[in-house]
């Protein structure tokens, strides 16, 4: 894979845990959630030229776990809502929490999930801590799956020129 692939993961990377280390918690969600959006137009077919709600939810579903000892395990449906809450209104809730679409999350700089149906069964409390780790494992993941699929290969090489990236002069 090139050097733009591993520049942009790294790239993505930082910028998640500078923020996370200086305790700028809204900033890390807002740049892990656009991450994910990120690797998900990555992923997209190959057909499509803008990613779309089931493109995120596809790669959350295929990538992103956490602990099997944990209460709650992601759901892609989850993280989109809570992507566009966090993302449009700077909040917890969307259209699709609003709906019961999907649960609505809270966050916490503890080390697990807090999850109790019994007591309410749409609320999350979700580490960000946790949530960051599992998302930086889900993109070593991606990464190797990118590099084993030729197709997916083809995929991330033509479009990683589209992500963000900074570079020095």
């Amino acid at each position: 894979m090139s050097n733009g692939i591993s520049n942009a993961f790294r790239d993505i990377g930082r910028a998640i845990r500078i923020n996370f280390d200086n305790n700028l918690f809204a900033a890390t969600l807002i740049v892990t959630y656009s991450a994910i959006d990120a690797m998900a137009f990555l992923s997209m077919p190959a057909n499509q030229r803008e990613v779309r709600k089931p493109d995120f939810i596809n790669w959350v579903e295929s990538y992103m776990q956490t602990d099997s000892n944990q209460p709650y395990q992601y759901q892609g449906i989850d993280l989109y809502g809570a992507r566009c809450g966090i993302i449009h209104s700077y909040g917890a809730t969307s259209r699709l929490s609003d709906s019961s679409s999907c649960k609505v999350f809270n966050y916490h700089n503890g080390n697990e999930h807090i999850y109790n149906p019994e007591i309410h069964e749409d609320l999350v409390a979700i580490s960000i801590q946790r949530f960051i780790n599992d998302f930086f494992r889900a993109m070593r993941k991606f990464l190797r799956d990118a590099l084993r699929n030729e197709s997916l290969r083809q995929r991330v090489e033509n479009r990683i020129n589209h992500l963000f990236i900074i570079s020095e002069v």
